[in-house]
């Protein structure tokens, strides 16, 4: 493919990059997309792996089929299994039309699985069997129908842990894994910081038709020193924060003080919340429990805005406020 191409469409993905790290992990992008091998892309929560995913298939010779993405964490595992191989008319209670699922829908394109981690173990053995077949069949029905797709599959976790636990798959890590690519953390490429920064004020605030002239010396402190340990997501969260509450134009430190006191605030708790050692598990339990509290308490309980900044349905929302009892 021309270099022009794929200049053209970093400028599109807004992928252009001063990062050594960065500028790797889009050739090896630009190395798979021509091929049928499955893609597997790590990397932590909002850093990107969805945009890497878009580009591997706009760069290949499917990108004029369908991009099909499926975030596996949104689905109960009965529910995932009818969005990915569709159902038949009355296959199954509330079945009142047939359903053409997502290894169908993407057939010759590119078929994106995300957050392929919180797959459960039968799941797994359903997916493997379709991809090392090539074929699939509909709930509620014995016709085989062929597939053939590109699969690329994205985490934020560590799955050959997960193997070690018995929790994941070691023959259908393998069969997802042929390619795996890192898609580094925002800190990890504070080179591209400037034009990050620059592309999403101008972007909110034409959204919002806000102008801003300035930002005070502690905001833009803030947004060059900042870890951003929600990455390119929270990056942009926090600038549709200073643009929605900048005054006159101005950016004051006032649009910032839960940024800057959730870390130091995390840390002086975490000594009176851990006085022991506990699981890892229990660690994550009790995280996840007081973070979702801290996110509703700052939105008013506002679940549909909870769901869109945690990048989760307002289902899976809802679920862990019934889980944690946070109401």
């Amino acid at each position: 493919m021309p270099d022009t191409k794929k200049e053209i469409l970093k400028r599109q993905f807004h992928l252009e990059t001063k990062s050594p790290l960065f500028r790797q992990a889009l050739n090896f992008c630009e190395r798979v997309a021509d091929t049928h091998a499955n893609v597997l892309l790590t990397g932590e929560s909002g850093c990107g792996k969805e945009i890497a995913s878009r580009y591997i298939h706009a760069c290949g010779k499917r990108s004029g089929q369908n991009f099909v993405a499926v975030n596996c964490s949104a689905f109960t595992e009965t529910l995932l299994e009818s969005e990915l191989f569709g159902h038949e008319q009355g296959s199954f209670t509330g079945a009142s039309k047939t359903h053409t699922g997502k290894f169908e829908l993407s057939n010759h394109g590119t078929l994106f699985l995300d957050e392929i981690g919180d797959l459960s173990l039968t799941t797994q053995i359903k997916l493997l069997r379709a991809l090392e077949t090539k074929q699939i069949e509909r709930i509620g029905s014995n016709t085989k129908r062929e597939i053939d797709f590109q699969l690329i599959t994205a985490t934020n976790q560590d799955l050959p842990e997960k193997i070690r636990n018995r929790e994941f798959r070691e023959d259908f890590f393998y069969r997802i894994s042929t390619i795996v690519i890192k898609i580094p953390a925002l800190r990890e490429r504070k080179e591209d910081l400037p034009a990050l920064i620059d592309f999403f004020f101008k972007k909110i605030q034409n959204e919002n038709n806000i102008v801003i002239r300035a930002l005070d010396s502690a905001v833009k402190d803030f947004l060059f020193s900042y870890d951003y340990p929600g990455n390119i997501r929270e990056l942009k969260n926090i600038i549709e924060r200073m643009v929605i509450l900048s005054k006159d134009g101005v950016v004051t430190e006032e649009a910032l003080p839960t940024l800057y006191n959730i870390g130091a605030a995390l840390e002086e708790h975490a000594a009176d919340s851990f006085p022991s050692i506990i699981t890892w598990k229990e660690y994550k339990r009790k995280s996840e429990r007081e973070y979702l509290s801290f996110v509703l308490k700052q939105l008013d309980g506002n679940v549909a805005e909870a769901s869109r900044r945690l990048n989760l349905s307002s289902r899976q929302i809802f679920n862990k406020i019934q889980e944690y009892n946070l109401r």
